[in-house]
């Protein structure tokens, strides 16, 4: 996409980040609240029983809906989300049951049209905003990866993720092999990304900024220390346009921190729209895509290039 391709106007701009996949309102099961998350140990008495008795007996729910929750991803048994009802429990260890808010509700499946890449290796869809990468805590179903492996069938890996706010590109691995090769090249810094972020404010006083500063956890959250503990990282920026108070802004990530863009432009003082976590203005969504892919084929090992933004940083 070439620079005076971006959009220019605050209109355009905004019309640009795609609407969410947002959650459904409340499912059918008998609660009209979340109920809070229940933890517990398993014990010999347990062994040999089925999973659904166990979710039945602490849910208050029928053997039924038990079946649903635990099919929907509800249930965790020693850290590890089991999907079969009939599983035989175990005679020692931990469960927990997350309440899915909107109940065992199936509403997500991709849309095949956003593929923008395919072959025997790797796939790399076009993810929506307001989905998750892969499986959450109370839902194995209604995120990209479940989904495209319902589409594709055999066994389909995530070499890197999309937080379920950002949309944009998301490389699907088709084999273990494909998946280390890709692994590797992400944490080695040889998979080039590019990300378009909005921001509201008042126009940014660079044209071009780097930062690097490290970032560090505090408590359950993340926070940017410029010295002291924490892991390197790097973004570079670049303003492409600016209107009405709202900036569009190309972000390089040079390292691959969680939350990394989100926090370095909170940092600088423009964090993104709909990112209220980092002190962003409210929006419909969270205003970042990942809009370039650039890398090395992990099997033929050809140049690859996906999307856009990479001549203008």
């Amino acid at each position: 996409m070439p620079h005076d391709n971006f959009p220019r106007s605050s209109s355009e701009m905004e019309a640009f980040f795609d609407d969410p996949i947002l959650d459904p309102p409340h499912g059918s099961l008998p609660y009209t609240r979340r109920p809070p998350t229940v933890t517990g140990d398993l014990d010999e008495r347990m062994a040999g029983k089925p999973l659904k008795e166990l979710c039945a007996l602490i849910s208050g729910l029928k053997i039924d809906e038990a079946e649903k929750l635990i099919e929907f991803g509800a249930m965790w048994i020693n850290n590890r989300q089991i999907l079969d009802p009939k599983l035989s429990l175990p005679g020692a260890g931990e469960f927990r049951l997350n309440f899915p808010a909107y109940g065992p509700v199936r509403f997500y499946e991709v849309d095949p049209q956003r593929i923008v890449f395919e072959d025997d290796a790797l796939l790399v869809y076009d993810k929506e905003s307001g989905r998750p990468s892969q499986a959450v805590p109370h839902d194995a179903h209604n995120n990209v990866l479940a989904s495209l492996t319902r589409l594709r069938g055999g066994i389909l890996r995530l070499p890197h993720r999309l937080d379920a706010g950002t949309s944009g590109l998301l490389i699907v691995a088709k084999s273990l092999v494909a998946a280390s090769a890709l692994g590797k090249a992400f944490q080695k810094g040889q998979i080039k990304k590019r990300y378009l972020a909005l921001s509201v404010g008042d126009k940014p006083p660079w044209d071009s900024r780097s930062v690097n500063a490290s970032i560090a956890k505090s408590g359950r959250g993340l926070l940017v220390r410029e010295n002291g503990p924490g892991l390197a990282a790097r973004t570079d920026f670049k303003l492409l346009s600016w209107d009405c108070g709202m900036a569009l802004i190309l972000a390089k990530p040079l390292t691959g921190r969680t939350h990394q863009i989100r926090l370095h432009l909170s940092y600088l003082g423009y964090p993104i729209k709909g990112d209220q976590y980092y002190g962003g203005e409210a929006g419909r969504r969270l205003m970042l895509k990942a809009t370039g892919l650039a890398f090395k084929h992990p099997i033929s090992g050809e140049p690859m290039v996906l999307g856009d933004g990479f001549e203008e940083l």
